[in-house]
């Protein structure tokens, strides 16, 4: 069996203040009239049936997602006890495709991404499917040609296809990812086998308190830290494709992908006018925006926050909700 798990627990802050912890930017239109998370289904599920299509989340986004993907069976939703990131994401995800199919090829797909070669993209998948099929023992991942440096030491990256960005579009068995996360953190793989005993003997809600309680307890961490960037892990296979992608990191980043989508350096959305502006982004509310003369800014206007930014500085936003933490303004995280 093929299957592909799309990655949606994340909480989306760069999008800040239209993403937030209780609706993240999967779950928003910020390119179309779908939302993010359901361009992503209609991209797989032209590869694989939709009755093995799952989505990883945590329990406070399962009913906005059931609302917006109803094709998605109720026992395909892999529910995460915690949001502790990808290490530990990917594990329980491979224990709990484990249960329903051993010897099934796992696909992990992130829901909050921009893929214009949708053609590419299914082409890609489908081969990285027949690749992990046929090295069991390797991660596949799909590699993306950088189009601009992040660095000026990183130009020659721009050169050829031998860089790559990690799209985090990994294909891999079961089994050899629980081995590998067992080889370099074994205390996580130990704590995933006590929630997997639990799950397998059922119970009720004192079984799942205790199943919440472990996995709270396993170390936050990103898979590419724990497993794929160790020295001595050489389990990696790379297919590098043209997808067209952007993983959409800050409001700057979806100005430059819509401004080249639709040609124009004023890209707006809702009640909006302008005279003499250009490179600005405007996302108004229900009340008329109009902007005159601005160049390189960004206006989000949500229900209880206005932001205005500094398009060169729209990747600082963290900063923005560092403050709202020291401040205790939690209500507009």
């Amino acid at each position: 069996m093929q299957c592909v798990v799309i990655m949606a627990g994340g909480s989306g802050t760069r999008l800040w203040p239209m993403s937030r912890k209780s609706k993240p930017k999967q779950l928003h239109n910020l390119v179309s009239d779908k939302t993010l998370i359901q361009e992503t289904y209609d991209r797989v599920v032209k590869v694989v049936p939709a009755k093995q299509i799952f989505v990883s989340t945590t329990e406070k986004y399962v009913e906005e997602i059931r609302r917006q993907l109803p094709q998605v069976e109720k026992n395909n939703f892999i529910v995460e006890p915690a949001s502790k990131n990808t290490a530990p994401a990917l594990g329980f995800i491979a224990l709990a495709i484990k249960r329903i199919n051993p010897d099934a090829i796992i696909s992990t797909i992130a829901s909050d991404h921009i893929v214009h070669n949708t053609d590419v993209f299914a082409n890609t998948v489908r081969a990285a499917f027949k690749t992990a099929q046929k090295y069991p023992d390797h991660i596949v991942a799909v590699g993306i040609n950088p189009t601009y440096p992040d660095l000026a030491t990183a130009k020659k990256y721009l050169q050829g296809w031998e860089y790559q960005w990690n799209a985090a579009y990994y294909f891999f068995k079961a089994k050899s990812l629980l081995s590998w996360i067992e080889k370099y953190r074994p205390k996580t793989y130990k704590k995933l086998l006590q929630i997997n005993k639990l799950i397998e003997d059922g119970g009720n809600g004192a079984v799942q308190a205790k199943i919440r309680e472990i996995y709270s307890s396993i170390d936050e961490e990103q898979i590419e830290n724990a497993v794929i960037e160790q020295k001595d892990f050489k389990n990696v296979l790379v297919i590098p494709a043209d997808l067209g992608w952007s993983d959409i990191g800050n409001w700057g980043t979806l100005h430059d992908v819509l401004s080249n989508r639709f040609e124009s350096s004023i890209i707006s959305r809702g009640h909006h006018i302008d005279s003499d502006s250009e490179n600005c982004l405007v996302y108004a509310g229900g009340k008329m925006t109009a902007t005159l003369g601005l160049k390189d800014v960004i206006i989000v206007d949500t229900p209880d926050v206005l932001l205005i930014a500094n398009k060169n500085k729209a990747q600082d936003v963290k900063k923005l909700i560092d403050r709202l933490k020291e401040e205790g303004k939690h209500l507009y995280l």
